[in-house]
């Protein structure tokens, strides 16, 4: 999987061949294409263990500031709806169209527009290496995913959409609409804890989904599709089979509204909030102050570990153990002599991204069991 080639410390791009993969696949899965073969500046192989956050500048995005934007998101949604111009929105959607318009077609136009623009801004800059500086905080930046790739990834979250998420929205909108009188709005602190009630469901209906779908009788059939995106990237959040999008995707994130039965204002922020969240964690790269990527970024690296969204439950359950220490030991070299070796390594490689033409080989995915012997090195 690896190759060893010769890198000189004064070469301005590493003087290197793509990887030439040992076979040709036919399988319509999407790739991640040849990057230069992963070498220190003394052209020794990077262990393939090395490989996820290579950079420390993906470590400064830590809880706090993580949190950030989820207290501005939330708290910005939150002061709006106690305003005025939310109960006039709000009566102006129930004079001038039925329940069934805002919350099907309303519903749907609103969550898809926000997943193809905000998983559109990592894309740009996958795809144009634009701006470079954002390179340092790509947590795998030893692979990609180039312009056919992204392609083949979005004709697959256009089937979900199409298949799976427009007739399930389409019925609830029909037989459980949400209300969307001002007079229904919850008050700021009623709004919240649905919020966070929607998180928390979310948490334990995914994590133990998602759980399940990583047993021996259902990952290859209904998951290694998912997988296949070894480093993660933002469209590829919902590129997935029409099963797992259904029962792992959406059904965790409907469970408390479904309870709940909130205001639709509430069920719909909740939705994008959630799907902001998930772009976020599969983008690839852990930007500070935007919503953190890299305990999900470690799970599509190392297969079995970090199965919910937010961490809670791998904690009580010990399953992010191996994340933990490489958090850890990524936060130790911040700074150091190997930091600064990696800083200028990154920098060349910046440049080989935005420059240099994509290819067609490709380098064949590892399986559960080749990552865990390869975390060994």
């Amino acid at each position: 999987m690896t190759a060893t080639t010769t890198a000189t410390a004064t070469s301005t791009v590493p003087d290197v061949k793509p990887l030439q993969s040992k076979k040709k696949s036919t399988s319509s899965r999407p790739f991640t294409a040849a990057a230069p073969p992963p070498v220190d500046l003394e052209g020794k192989t990077v262990p393939f263990s090395q490989r996820w956050g290579f950079s420390s500048h993906v470590f400064t995005n830590d809880l706090i500031r993580s949190s950030v934007f989820d207290a501005v998101v939330i708290g910005s949604f939150v002061a709006f709806n106690a305003s005025p111009y939310a109960i006039k929105t709000y009566a102006y959607l129930e004079e001038n169209f039925t329940p069934f318009q805002i919350n099907a077609y309303g519903t749907f136009a609103i969550t898809t527009l926000l997943y193809w623009a905000f998983a559109g801004l990592f894309a740009f800059v996958d795809l144009t290496g634009r701006p470079r500086f954002l390179f340092k905080y790509k947590v795998q930046p030893f692979a990609r995913v180039d312009a056919r790739d992204y392609a083949k990834i979005a004709q697959v979250v256009i089937k979900n959409q199409l298949v799976v998420v427009l007739p399930l929205i389409l019925a609830k909108g029909k037989i459980f609409p949400s209300a969307i009188s001002p007079s229904k709005l919850q008050g700021p602190w009623e709004t919240l804890g649905h919020i966070f009630f929607n998180v928390l469901c979310t948490e334990v209906g995914f994590y133990f989904i998602h759980k399940t779908f990583h047993s021996p009788a259902l990952y290859a059939t209904y998951h290694k599709q998912h997988h296949t995106l070894t480093a993660p990237v933002g469209l590829g959040a919902t590129y997935c089979g029409v099963a797992e999008h259904l029962f792992s995707n959406l059904l965790p994130n409907a469970i408390g509204t479904t309870i709940l039965q909130p205001h639709w204002s509430v069920a719909l922020f909740t939705f994008c909030y959630l799907e902001i969240g998930t772009i976020c964690a599969h983008s690839g790269y852990n930007f500070p102050y935007m919503h953190t990527s890299l305990r999900h970024d470690w799970h599509h690296f190392s297969f079995n570990e970090n199965f919910g969204p937010t961490g809670l439950l791998d904690i009580l359950f010990g399953t992010g153990k191996r994340y933990d220490q490489a958090l850890a030991d990524g936060m130790k070299r911040n700074g150091g002599d190997l930091d600064k070796a990696r800083e200028d390594l990154l920098a060349r490689l910046a440049v080989w991204e935005a420059s240099t033409e994509k290819n067609d080989v490709v380098e064949e995915s590892l399986d559960e069991e080749d990552v865990k012997k390869a975390l060994l090195e």
